[in-house]
């Protein structure tokens, strides 16, 4: 008796099921998934104003701190890191915006969380947030800090999005 006669049953099932399973997964969300996890981003670059969940948002400035400067070192960086600062500008709309930021490299593969004192002795500038105030009702600036290794501290840039509008996110170039 030849293989294909004795698993005739299997490869039937098989036919079967795999089109089914396949079917169920993109039925699940899967291409959703994806598509929350790289976003669907609006690339604005320093200057320019994005209208973002009925608020306002803008890329004021930003600069880097290698860990070998005397201002790295006042900050505590570790060797082979760099500091990065962003300040936004925050226009709330009728319902303030609460927000999450992240940092990635150029290639968008690798993140960063905003540093902790545990990263960099940092303190806001006078007259800035370190949050998306959900009562703010007048502008802000906000401003948020990234210790990241110096391979990516090229051509960074800063993901602002609110989780309950992903996919769609600001991506700003810095």
């Amino acid at each position: 008796m030849s293989w294909l006669r004795s698993n005739r049953w299997g490869l039937l099932a098989l036919a079967i099921l795999a089109p089914v399973a396949l079917l169920v997964a993109l039925g699940a969300g899967w291409f959703e998934y994806v598509e929350q996890e790289n976003g669907r981003p609006v690339v604005a670059a320093a200057g320019d104003t994005v209208e973002y969940g009925g608020s306002e948002f803008s890329l004021l400035e930003s600069y880097r701190v290698d860990a070998d400067s005397d201002r790295g070192q006042a900050a505590g960086l570790r060797p082979g890191t760099t500091l990065i600062s962003a300040t936004i500008g925050v226009t709330p709309g009728s319902e303030p915006p609460s927000c999450s930021v992240e940092l990635t490299d150029a290639s968008g593969e690798r993140r960063w969380a905003e540093a902790t004192f545990a990263d960099a002795d940092v303190t806001n500038a006078d007259g800035t947030e370190s949050y998306c105030s959900t009562d703010a009702e007048a502008p802000y600036r906000l401003q948020v800090f990234f210790v990241v290794p110096d391979d990516a501290a090229a051509a960074p840039k800063l993901r602002f999005y609110r989780l309950d509008l992903l996919p769609d996110l600001i991506l700003f170039e810095l």
